[in-house]
């Protein structure tokens, strides 16, 4: 099983290799899928996992679901959003809104730190399922949010490049 690599390893700060779209449906890579899936889903606060972060430099990131739904109910109380989780290949980001307003952020492969990092309230992604199919999603908020350090994740860069402040995650209180 693949583990989730961290700050460090070469391959995070590495532009990620398309997948060629005939290549989806093989079990290489819905087995990395099934992997990264797997990984997501033990994390308490783990909402997304890009491809480089298990240790492939492929365009691909994961989306959880649960934790989308989980975290967009408590904190915005909509429910929209389904539990599955989404499946981001070759992921093209088409548009962003104008501005940026600083956004709590982490990462599974930054353990012990947050920060603040400006990103666009709204994003627009194009990219391929799961399947090989194409699709195109506009998102506002957490959402938008993901989308760019998902893509970022992809290109080499990690939040702490783009952060305005970092600070120790503390224990909470007894």
């Amino acid at each position: 099983m693949r583990q989730i690599v961290q700050t460090g390893d070469t391959i995070l700060r590495m532009s990620a290799k398309e997948i060629p779209v005939a290549e989806i449906g093989s079990p290489f890579i819905q087995g990395l899928i099934k992997d990264m899936r797997s990984l997501l889903s033990k994390e308490e606060y783990g909402v997304a996992l890009a491809a480089p972060q298990v240790g492939e430099s492929l365009r691909l990131f994961v989306i959880s679901g649960v934790a989308i739904k989980k975290r967009t109910k408590k904190d915005m109380g909509e429910t929209e959003i389904t539990s599955d989780d989404s499946v981001y290949i070759n992921p093209v980001l088409l548009k962003r809104s104008r501005g940026a307003k600083d956004k709590h952020e982490g990462c599974l492969s930054v353990r012990g730190k947050w920060g603040m990092v400006p990103r666009a309230e709204k994003a627009t992604i194009e990219a391929y399922n799961e399947h090989g199919e194409k699709f195109t999603r506009g998102a506002s908020g957490l959402l938008a949010h993901i989308y760019q350090h998902e893509m970022d994740h992809l290109e080499g860069i990690l939040y702490t490049d783009k952060a305005t402040e970092i600070y120790d995650d503390t224990p909470a209180a007894e």
